[in-house]
């Protein structure tokens, strides 16, 4: 049979092996001889080497690769690496710019998104550019701009728009497993990436909403989510925060609006704002544009503490009662009589209530969906006024004017460790399950390992005393307000001040809230400071 490599018998090709003596040499040392006779022959024939070496060294192995093990790749690299890659031709532009690896290292950095506004907008069916045009640019300086502009709120572009499975993979939050690096590095190279090239020829008309231009392309009306740009902008809010940048403002901007006694308690969440106040009154805003949505009366002293959940808010006041109200209607459902003087301080989860009192004790309750509640015990061992209380599943951490901070067992009631390093009253705790934050009037804050009580840090600077903190365990920081007027931004985990941010008003701050972006804080002024991190930032997709 004939031999296929040998069918033509018309053409021999003069063939070259390798000297047998030389196959014996390391790969050093047959590196260092062909170089040596690359010296010895004319440039021309250099020339013509290196052109038939080229697609050896140069060859794009990334480029050849199926999909799924191309993603697995780049999701291994940091960001600044990245970048670097995305310049070196065209293809890996387009392969690193795919939205599914920018969602994975989004989730990976620990950020989180609006499931919800992602969902609404991707179920929309208007068409983004009329919306757009609906405003007459003439109109836009004049409208508020205490956040984005908001519009409606954004998938993948390779997935069908109007299905089930479509919003579920786009909202999905898990994640593959990245390798570790230097986000703070990264961020430079990553804000510094131009955006892209194919959008809307509106971006002038909405300058205050990234929304419709870099989630939409309009060539074929298809919506979705440009993880990419949520990086990005995700980034620069992580870096402004690292450096300080934010823009103050005072809310709300009508002051006839405003309580007029010291403002104790706040919280907030993407589209309210709710303040508890020395006027007796509770007001509900409207966080984006500043309008006071209800104001609710019940209480007959100062409302000194609230939390709200999506049925309920929850207060707590000097006249010694809680008060149950329907979070959407303000209706008072329930008025609840326990304890024996003022209530200091309030939390509730789930069906779990707990309350603490200047009488000592800490009460901890059942709430029944209907509004109806019941005590289930009191928690007795503090010598002064309970000033701060926190739980998570069966730990309840209790702050006190007696220097001390006690950890009970919810179920049993038992106190099982009781904490005491402060010279002073203690007015504030934070507890995650793994940290307790204490904040007293001996002008510290202590980080304490929740499971053996150690004092891990003592973080001094503040002038007088702590009277507010919040700790984020995602972002690892502990935000502080004092009577000093200064807010202050801490390390979880060295016990750093990061930044003391400049006061933006007179007087004590006696409460604040944070989250991602900002930094809302109280004073005994009745004066509200909104410290905003995302100033020209569209945040609709961010949470």
């Amino acid at each position: 049979m004939m031999n296929n490599n040998n069918m033509d018998e018309g053409f021999v090709e003069q063939g070259f092996k390798l000297p047998g003596f030389m196959n014996s040499w390391s790969d050093e040392e047959k590196a260092e001889f062909a170089y040596q006779l690359l010296l010895c022959i004319p440039v021309s024939s250099t020339t013509k080497v290196m052109n038939r070496l080229s697609p050896l060294v140069y060859k794009d192995y990334i480029s050849s690769l199926p999909y799924e093990i191309k993603l697995d790749i780049l999701y291994r690299l940091d960001t600044k690496s990245l970048v670097r890659m995305s310049r070196v031709s065209k293809q890996w532009k387009s392969i690193i710019e795919d939205q599914q690896l920018w969602k994975e290292l989004y989730l990976h950095s620990g950020w989180s998104f609006n499931q919800r506004a992602v969902k609404e907008y991707l179920l929309s069916q208007r068409t983004l550019v009329e919306k757009s045009m609906s405003t007459p640019r003439s109109l836009l300086p004049m409208m508020p701009r205490l956040r984005p502009f908001k519009a409606p709120p954004p998938i993948l572009e390779k997935f069908a728009l109007n299905t089930d499975s479509a919003v579920q993979q786009v909202c999905s939050s898990k994640s593959q497993p990245l390798s570790s690096f230097n986000r703070q590095e990264a961020l430079s190279h990553i804000i510094k990436e131009r955006p892209f090239i194919n959008r809307p020829p509106l971006r002038r008309h909405i300058k205050y909403d990234e929304t419709p231009i870099y989630h939409y392309k309009e060539s074929t009306d298809t919506r979705y989510i440009n993880w990419k740009r949520l990086y990005r902008n995700r980034s620069l809010i992580e870096k402004r925060w690292n450096e300080g940048k934010c823009k103050m403002r005072q809310f709300p901007s009508d002051a006839s609006l405003e309580h007029s006694g010291s403002i104790y308690c706040l919280q907030f969440n993407n589209s309210i704002l709710v303040t508890g106040s020395r006027d007796r009154h509770i007001k509900i805003w409207d966080i984006n544009t500043g309008a006071l949505l209800r104001k609710l009366e019940g209480h007959l002293g100062s409302v000194l503490c609230l939390q709200f959940d999506h049925r309920f808010l929850i207060s707590g006041s000097s006249d010694a009662a809680l008060i149950i109200w329907d979070i959407h209607t303000g209706e008072r459902i329930k008025v609840i009589q326990g304890h024996e003087e003022s209530v200091l301080n309030v939390k509730f989860k789930g069906n779990t209530l707990v309350s603490c009192s200047k009488d000592r004790t800490v009460r901890i309750w059942r709430l029944e969906n209907s509004g109806d509640i019941k005590l289930h015990s009191v928690l007795r061992g503090h010598r002064a006024a309970v000033n701060a209380v926190q739980f998570k599943d069966n730990k309840v951490v209790s702050a006190s004017g007696d220097r001390t901070i006690k950890i009970w067992d919810m179920t049993s009631g038992e106190c099982l460790k009781t904490l005491d390093s402060h010279s002073r009253g203690i007015a504030c705790v934070e507890y995650d399950g793994k940290y307790i934050i204490s904040g007293s009037s001996d002008q510290t804050i202590k980080v304490w390992n929740a499971a053996t009580g150690e004092c891990i840090h003592t973080l001094v600077s503040h002038k007088d005393l702590v009277r507010t903190i919040q700790l984020d365990s995602k972002s690892k920081r502990i935000i502080s307000g004092s009577y000093d007027g200064s807010l202050k931004i801490w390390g979880l985990e060295n016990g750093i001040l990061l930044r003391s941010l400049s006061q933006a008003t007179y007087g004590r701050i006696l409460n604040l809230q944070f989250d991602f972006g900002k930094i809302i804080c109280s004073t005994n002024l009745g004066k509200i400071i909104i410290y905003d991190f995302t100033y020209g930032i569209d945040t609709q997709f961010i949470s």
